[in-house]
């Protein structure tokens, strides 16, 4: 028999929005969840390790939809265009494998890259053999026009530094969908309207014709991978969804008649307020330009607005922080503040919209998202209460623990530690199903 932990005492938030359980316990063997249940009710046997946590409360690791992994992870800003441009391949996919550590570190167990190749997918490949320790990643491929809004992340007189090379026409995006295809990615990732960070563009420009379009999430969904969509625009949110994708990204300009197409169709919204916010009060110290700023600032109101329509309609909403060069990885429960804050999710809300609501998403609903048997054990640990308190999360302070697939680290330590409970470590007994006036049910 293997050795089991066994984590006992503490409020239980499953994920799935129902009320938090008392006094529970979560038993976890190698990597998945194998029971769940109340303290007096789970018997535990001498070789398991078992944790008293009575005081705090355990929840699914939080899932951020929506990151960019290749980004500068430095401590000194830099120059958004520049770091892109002078930076080699091989040194950013490092500086994507340390943020996918902070995002581990800040509590996220899963992250959705929404725009990228070939370097994404080995870091993906190395944190899932657990080489190095770091959120799971599901990866993406962008697929864009030449002068769309990924090519405007180049200069013109750098074409051969390009991140993502253009692709034009039908044939041409049916065969870069079928190249990442090739490569492993999880999803692909299209843009149907300008955007604020690229440069040179407008949020207004048509990003492929509907004929590219159609052909992109044609062929990504008949080799079973998603289409996530980066859309401002009405005109761009309609091509998208009129296309099938599965998430729409922003969404910054949703109307009643859009709102009850993605209801009808079941198609997620990811808004990443975050990235707005940060842009508005912290983009010019970041390095962004006037022109980023001006599209930033038209756009957030807007998006605020659009964001209320779908949330008040029942549009299921994920959240994404947009995590990237301009806002750096580890603020990424910024985001969830802000859907409770400036959207009016409840706490409940919010937690399932960076839980289960995320996993089913990404496709990995039946995986993890939830605290139950056979999933993964991807599990938070907290000191307070989330559903009193949003800003727990924000608190690495308060972050006890983060579970991916049962290997557990401290937030707060310098690197990855097995003993990141030891403080909290009692030794085992078997829980008693009948209780003791002496002692409490779940004496451990």
């Amino acid at each position: 028999m293997t050795e089991r932990t066994v984590l006992a005492g503490m409020t239980l938030i499953d994920g799935t929005g129902s009320a938090a359980r008392t006094n529970a316990t979560v038993v976890i063997d190698g990597a998945v969840i194998t029971e769940v249940g109340d303290a007096d009710t789970v018997a535990t046997t001498p070789s398991d390790t078992v944790y008293d946590l009575r005081g705090t409360t355990l929840l699914p690791g939080l899932i951020d939809c929506h990151v960019h992994l290749r980004s500068n992870a430095g401590i000194r800003p830099q120059d958004v265009q520049l770091w892109n441009m002078l930076t080699s391949t091989e040194e950013q996919t490092l500086h994507a494998a340390a943020n996918a550590r902070e995002a581990l570190r800040s509590g996220f167990t899963t992250v959705r890259d929404t725009a990228g190749s070939l370097p994404e997918v080995a870091v993906k490949h190395v944190l899932d053999e657990h080489v190095l320790d770091g959120a799971r990643v599901v990866a993406s491929g962008l697929v864009g026009m030449t002068a769309g809004h990924g090519d405007m992340f180049c200069p013109a007189t750098l074409d051969e530094k390009r991140m993502w090379p253009p692709a034009d026409g039908v044939d041409e995006c049916r065969k870069r969908v079928r190249q990442y295809a090739r490569m492993g990615v999880d999803l692909i990732k299209i843009c149907t309207s300008g955007g604020t960070l690229s440069v040179g563009d407008k949020t207004e420009w048509r990003n492929y014709t509907d004929a590219e379009i159609d052909a992109i999430v044609d062929e990504a969904h008949a080799l079973d991978l998603r289409v996530a969509a980066h859309a401002h625009t009405r005109a761009g949110i309609t091509a998208a969804l009129v296309a099938g994708v599965d998430t729409l990204e922003h969404g910054s300009d949703l109307d009643e008649d859009l709102v009850e197409l993605m209801l009808e169709q079941g198609t997620f919204l990811c808004p990443t307020l975050s990235i707005s916010e940060f842009m508005t009060e912290h983009g010019r110290g970041r390095g962004l330009v006037t022109e980023q700023l001006d599209k930033a600032e038209r756009l957030r109101e807007r998006r605020l607005m659009s964001v209320r329509r779908a949330h008040e309609a029942g549009v299921r909403i994920i959240a994404g922080s947009d995590s990237s060069n301009t806002m750096r990885f580890g603020n990424h429960a910024r985001e969830l503040e802000l859907l409770h804050e400036q959207i009016g999710m409840s706490p409940a809300e919010v937690l399932v919209a960076a839980t289960s609501a995320a996993a089913e998403a990404l496709g990995l609903g039946s995986m993890t998202g939830t605290v139950a048997p056979g999933r993964w054990a991807d599990l938070l640990l907290v000191d307070g209460d989330p559903l009193a308190d949003l800003s727990v999360l924000a608190d690495r302070r308060r972050l006890r623990a983060v579970f991916r697939e049962g290997r557990v680290s401290d937030p707060n330590a310098a690197d990855s530690v097995p003993g990141a409970l030891a403080a909290r470590r009692r030794p085992a007994e078997p829980i008693r199903t009948t209780p003791r006036a002496s002692a409490p049910a779940a004496a451990i």
